[in-house]
């Protein structure tokens, strides 16, 4: 009989907003040599927001209650969070801990330092944070980083979501020597391999764009795009898919309720694109440069949008994603300067004459190997 490995997987964010942990439990829990408990909380929005839910027999998730917004309820909730996973890891008794973000490593980390020192340590950041972001941000996530710091060097595994988060990150926490390089990887956020498809190229009626994700004007050019498509007459059409919209957005959304032309239509949720993306032309990702973690991101739309055959809209400032532009095939994938989309050559971006088609080639199949070989492999 296989060897059983056993993986506790602490999410402290619902599953539903981070579509990379689904896909990574997915394609872990192929493998029936593989016991994975997963410890996470209901989303805020569960009723319109569909659970994700794994059927394999090898997976066991555990939600605590959604997060609320008041205080003394919000207390009681990240309690109940911890000590929920931190029950789960005396009864499960791990060979191994991997925890997505600071937010989600107090049990983790306790369970490591006090409990067992073998248990191996692994670790994920979806975002880059400064260590002047973590000074001044929630106090709480500041405290469990401060314990992160004391324990990196007995960790397994540590991955930022590119090279050059994963080297700032190097830097920030001072492990920067060569001896150490085997703890550190990069983890793209890339779509199931199913999802890539072929779409023939458009040659009438509007070009139709849309954009999926959470939205605000402050932190992306919602404005900027929709007075654009405005004056295009008819040209372009932008359908806008969020269920995380700031309140400055929903109004601004709701004054353009009888444009034609723009759409808000609520969330969708992740399991639903292959059904919705492959009837638009392009995806925009429109993220303005306000922190360096989104200067130095590749969206994880980018590779959805490719995946289905969609050409890409990228913001020019997203400088890490300028290593994904792609011009002399189909979809392609632009950066484009969203405060002067009048003079964006729409002509050349649309132009696909003589062109091949190119399937993506960014699917997690290619990437979360890396992490499963190191399940079976990495002794600590």
């Amino acid at each position: 009989m296989a060897n059983i490995k056993k993986i506790v997987i602490l999410h402290f964010l619902p599953l539903e907003q981070y579509p990379p942990v689904m896909n990574m439990i997915d394609y872990l829990s192929v493998n029936t040599s593989v016991k994975i408990t997963v410890l996470t909380t209901l989303p805020e929005d569960r009723f319109r927001l569909k659970l994700y839910g794994n059927t394999n027999s090898n997976v066991n998730i555990i939600r605590t209650s959604a997060i609320n917004k008041g205080k003394v309820l919000r207390l009681f909730h990240y309690v109940q969070y911890y000590l929920t996973s931190f029950y789960s890891l005396i009864i499960n008794k791990p060979d191994t801990i991997f925890y997505i973000d600071t937010l989600s490593s107090f049990s983790g980390l306790f369970y490591k330092k006090w409990i067992s020192r073998k248990v191996r340590l692994m670790v994920h950041y979806n975002e880059y944070v400064t260590p002047d972001e973590y000074k001044h941000g929630m106090k709480l996530v500041n405290r469990f980083h401060k314990m992160e710091l004391s324990l990196y060097r007995d960790f397994s595994w540590i991955s930022q979501t590119n090279a050059v988060r994963l080297g700032k990150f190097r830097k920030d926490i001072g492990m920067n020597d060569d001896a150490l390089d085997n703890i550190f990887h990069e983890l793209p956020n890339y779509p199931p391999p199913h999802w890539i498809t072929e779409k023939k190229v458009k040659t009438d009626g509007p070009h139709k764009l849309v954009y999926v994700g959470s939205l605000g004007m402050d932190t992306m050019y919602v404005s900027e795009l929709i007075d654009w498509i405005n004056g295009q007459k008819g040209m372009f059409t932008l359908d806008i898919y969020a269920y995380n919209v700031d309140e400055k957005t929903k109004a601004y959304l709701s004054d353009l309720k009888e444009n034609s032309l723009v759409r808000f239509h609520g969330g969708c949720d992740y399991s639903n694109l292959p059904q919705v993306l492959p009837s638009y032309d392009i995806g925009i990702v429109m993220y303005k440069p306000f922190s360096l973690n989104t200067i130095h991101a590749v969206s994880n739309k980018i590779m959805e949008y490719l995946a289905f055959g969609l050409d890409v809209w990228f913001s020019k400032e997203m400088t890490h994603s300028l290593d994904y532009v792609r011009e002399d095939c189909y979809p392609k994938v632009l950066a484009v300067d969203f405060m002067d989309l009048n003079h964006f050559d729409t002509e050349k971006a649309m132009n696909k004459a003589n062109l091949k088609f190119v399937p993506s080639p960014y699917h997690y199949n290619n990437v979360y190997h890396q992490f499963r070989n190191h399940l079976f492999t990495d002794t600590n």
